[in-house]
C-alpha cells in the first residue's frame, strides 16, 4: 500500500515542476465563439482550445516553407466541432506567429503547398509545461467531405513540417473510426516497449480500417502527465499526423496541463468537469460520421454537471445525429479490479439513468486493461431481459451497449475478475487490441482485434494487416422496429366507447367524485410505496458508507489509478495533482481501493455487497458477485416496479366512500331539478 506516496514533502523536483506548471498557464492569443455554439453553457468552449478558428485567407506569396523544420515538433490532426473542420497543436521554438496552411491534395505542385493555399493563425498559444517550448493550436474550417487534403503547420521564424495528407469522411454515408484503450506510453519502463506496441497497433488499425475518419483514445496517453517525452512517443506514429484523433482525458493525464496543451479539443465546456490551475480537464462534444460524440472528464467527481453538460448537448445537437456515443476514463462495467473503486461506484450509479433518457446508444471507456462487453443495459444499471450477448443486439430507446477496452500499448494488463453481472463477453488475453467501429444508418457495428506483437505489417497492407489482427469481438447494435400502430377501426371504436363513457359519467355529475375516489386510492397507495423505496435508499445509504469506511486502503489519490506501482515518481508533476481536482474526494477521503491490493480488497468490498442486498432481497446482479451495494438497492428502489403494491387494506373503505359520494351527488341533482320544477 503507497500511503506514503500522500505523506512526501514538496521535493526540490516538485516545487520546480509546480512552478513550472504556473507560468505555462495557456495564454489565449484569440477566442471566438465555438462552432455550433448556442446559448447553453455545454455548448459555449470557455478556453481558447474549443475557439472557432479564423476564416481562412488565401496567401499570395507565402514564404518559402523550410519543410521538416526541427524547431517545430510533436504535430498532432485533430477533429474538429463537425466534418468540416480539423483541429491542430504542435511545439514550436519560438512564441507567436504560428499558423496552419492547407489545400485540396490534387493542388499539391511538387510535393508542395501552392502559394494561395489556405491559412490560419492560431486561435491559442503559450508557454509549455516544460518551459522551453510554445504550445500553439489553430483550426482548419470549410472542409469539404470526401476530399484528400494537404498542410503543414509552423511559422515565418521556425519554419514549417513537411506536407502532410489526410481525407474527410463521407457526408451521411457509411464510416468508420478505430477506438483504443489506454496507450499509457512509459508504464512498461520499456519492458515491455510500450510505444513500439502502441505504433504497432495504431498502425495495424490503420490498415486494418477502411480509411477511418477518426481515431479514438480513451485516456491515458501517457504515463506521466507532464513527461513531454512519453508524449513525443506517443505522437510519433505517423498516423497521428494522417489521421484526425479525439482523446479522452484519463487519471494518468489529469494532473498537468500538458494534456490541454497538446491536444485542441472542440467545443470544450470548463464549466463542466473542469480543470484547475495545473491541472487539465473539461467536457466536450463533436459531430462525425453522422454521429453525437459525448466526452466527459470522469476524474471530475461532479456527477450532476456531467449530467447536465451530457443533457443540454444532446437537447441541441443531438437531432443532427444518427447515433449517440459517449466516452470517458473510468470503465463502470470492466471485469478487472478497478470495478469495485469508489470512483467507479460513484460514476456507475450516475451514469446509466443520464444515459437511459437521453437515448445514449454506445459508451466506450478504457482504465481496467481488460476487454468486456456488456449485455445491453437499462437507466437502473441492469442488464435489459433477453439481451444475450449475442453478435446482434436489438436496442430499445433508454437501453445502452457499453465497451469497456484493454490496453492498446500492452503496457500493462488487470487481473479478470469473473462472475459480475453484467459481463457479456470478457477477454482477458494480456494482448493488446483495438476496436473497429462501422457507421451507418442503420447500426453500429464494433469488431474489436487483438495485435499480437510482432503483429503490424511493414508495409501497412490491410490483408496483411487482417492476417496478423485477431477478432476476438463482433457485435452489431441495432434500433428496434417500431411497432404498427393499432387499426384505424379499433382506434375509432375505442374512442366512441370513451366518449360513451364520458357522456354517462356526465349525465349522473359522478365524474369529478370518481376521479377523487381514485386520486384517494392512489393517495393510499403512495406513502406506503414511498415508505418501503424510501428504507431501501436508506439502507443503501448505510451500506455504501460502511463500505466506503472498511474498503480501507488508500493510495488512489496520488494517481488515481491506484496501481501500487512508482508511477508518479517518473514525473513531479504527476503526484498529488489529481488530488487537487478532486477526482478521488471520495477515496481520499474515505480510504479507496488501492490497485496493488485491488483483488483483495475489491473482494471483500464485493461480499459484503452482495450480503447485504440478497439480504434485502434486491441482489442486482444475478452471477453473484453482485455490484456495489448503493447500485443495486437504489436502482431497484427508484425503479419502483420491482416493489410489492401495498395499501390493500383501504381498498374497502374507498370504495364505500366513493360509492356514497356519488349517490349523494345523484340525489343533490334530483332535488335542484324538483327544486327548479316547481318554481317554474
Amino acid at each position: 500500500m503507497n500511503t506514503h506516496r500522500l505523506k512526501r514533502p514538496l521535493s526540490a523536483l516538485s516545487a520546480a515542476t509546480l512552478l513550472a506548471a504556473l507560468v505555462a498557464a495557456p495564454v489565449p492569443v484569440r477566442a471566438e465563439p465555438s462552432l455550433g455554439s448556442g446559448g447553453s453553457t455545454a455548448t459555449q468552449g470557455t478556453n481558447a482550445d474549443s475557439a472557432q478558428a479564423p476564416s481562412p485567407d488565401r496567401t499570395d506569396s507565402p514564404a518559402e516553407a523550410d519543410a521538416g523544420s526541427e524547431a517545430i515538433t510533436d504535430p498532432v490532426l485533430q477533429v474538429g466541432a463537425d466534418s468540416t473542420a480539423r483541429n491542430l497543436s504542435w511545439m514550436s521554438e519560438s512564441a507567436g506567429g504560428g499558423e496552419v496552411r492547407w489545400a485540396p491534395a490534387s493542388e499539391l505542385d511538387g510535393g508542395k503547398l501552392p502559394a494561395d493555399a489556405d491559412k490560419a493563425e492560431t486561435t491559442d498559444s503559450g508557454l509549455a509545461t516544460d518551459l522551453k517550448r510554445h504550445f500553439n493550436h489553430a483550426s482548419m474550417t470549410d472542409l469539404k467531405p470526401g476530399t484528400d487534403y494537404a498542410y503543414q503547420v509552423g511559422s515565418e521564424e521556425d519554419g514549417y513540417t513537411e506536407v502532410e495528407q489526410f481525407a474527410t469522411g463521407s457526408a451521411g454515408g457509411d464510416d468508420e473510426f478505430l477506438v483504443f484503450g489506454d496507450p499509457q506510453v512509459g508504464a512498461g519502463g520499456g519492458d515491455p516497449d510500450d510505444a513500439a506496441g502502441w505504433d504497432r497497433t495504431l498502425s495495424s488499425a490503420a490498415a486494418t480500417a477502411d480509411d477511418p475518419s477518426f481515431i479514438y483514445s480513451l485516456g491515458d496517453q501517457v504515463n506521466s502527465a507532464g513527461n513531454q517525452e512519453q508524449y513525443a512517443q506517443y505522437l510519433a506514429p505517423e498516423a497521428t499526423r494522417t489521421i484526425p484523433q479525439a482523446t479522452t482525458i484519463g487519471n494518468h493525464d489529469v494532473s498537468s496541463k500538458a494534456y490541454e496543451q497538446h491536444f485542441n479539443r472542440p467545443n470544450v465546456s470548463q464549466d463542466h468537469g473542469g480543470g484547475g490551475v495545473i491541472t487539465s480537464g473539461g467536457d466536450y462534444w463533436f459531430i462525425e460520421d453522422g454521429v453525437l460524440f459525448l466526452n466527459i472528464n470522469s476524474n471530475s467527481p461532479d456527477m450532476d454537471a456531467h449530467a447536465e453538460f451530457i443533457d443540454e448537448v444532446v437537447a441541441e445537437h443531438g437531432d443532427q445525429a444518427r447515433w449517440t456515443v459517449l466516452g470517458f476514463h473510468h470503465s463502470i462495467y470492466s471485469t478487472a479490479t478497478h470495478w469495485s473503486d469508489l470512483d467507479v461506484k460513484r460514476l456507475r450509479k450516475a451514469i446509466p439513468p443520464v444515459a437511459a433518457r437521453n437515448d445514449i446508444d454506445l459508451v466506450v471507456s478504457g482504465h481496467d486493461h481488460i476487454y468486456n462487453r456488456t449485455f445491453l443495459m437499462d437507466g437502473e444499471g441492469k442488464p435489459v431481459e433477453g439481451s444475450e450477448a449475442g453478435a446482434e443486439e436489438e436496442k430499445e430507446d433508454g437501453q445502452t451497449l457499453y465497451l469497456t477496452l484493454t490496453s492498446s500499448s500492452g503496457s500493462k494488463f488487470y487481473d479478470y475478475v469473473p462472475g459480475l453481472g453484467w459481463e457479456g463477453k470478457s477477454v482477458h488475453n494480456d494482448v493488446p487490441a483495438f476496436t473497429r467501429v462501422r457507421v451507418s444508418d442503420e447500426a453500429l457495428r464494433a469488431t474489436t482485434y487483438e495485435v499480437p506483437a510482432g503483429g503490424a505489417p511493414a508495409d501497412g497492407q490491410r490483408a496483411e494487416a487482417q492476417a496478423v489482427s485477431e477478432q476476438i469481438d463482433d457485435v452489431e447494435l441495432r434500433r428496434a422496429e417500431a411497432e404498427e400502430p393499432a387499426p384505424d377501426d379499433d382506434a375509432e371504436a375505442d374512442a366512441g366507447s370513451g366518449a360513451g363513457a364520458e357522456a354517462d359519467a356526465a349525465a349522473d355529475g359522478s365524474d369529478a367524485e370518481s376521479d377523487a375516489g381514485a386520486g384517494a386510492g392512489a393517495e393510499a397507495d403512495g406513502p406506503d410505496a414511498g415508505s418501503e423505496a424510501g428504507a431501501g435508499v436508506e439502507a443503501d445509504g448505510a451500506g455504501e458508507d460502511a463500505d466506503a469506511g472498511a474498503a480501507g486502503a488508500g493510495a488512489d489519490g496520488s494517481e488515481s489509478d491506484s496501481d501500487g506501482s512508482d508511477d508518479g515518481a517518473v514525473s513531479a508533476d504527476t503526484d498529488g495533482g489529481t488530488n487537487a481536482t478532486g477526482s478521488n474526494a471520495d477515496a481520499d477521503a474515505a480510504g479507496a481501493n488501492d490497485d496493488g491490493n485491488g483483488t483483495d480488497s475489491g473482494t471483500a468490498d464485493a461480499g459484503t455487497a452482495d450480503s447485504g442486498a440478497e439480504a434485502s432481497g434486491t441482489e442486482a446482479n444475478a452471477a453473484g458477485t453482485g455490484d456495489d451495494s448503493d447500485s443495486s438497492g437504489t436502482a431497484s428502489a427508484g425503479g419502483g416496479g420491482d416493489l410489492p403494491r401495498t395499501g390493500g387494506g383501504f381498498a374497502l373503505p374507498l370504495a364505500v366512500g366513493a360509492g356514497a359520494l356519488a349517490l349523494g351527488a345523484t340525489l343533490l341533482v334530483v332535488s335542484r331539478r324538483r327544486r327548479g320544477a316547481g318554481l317554474s
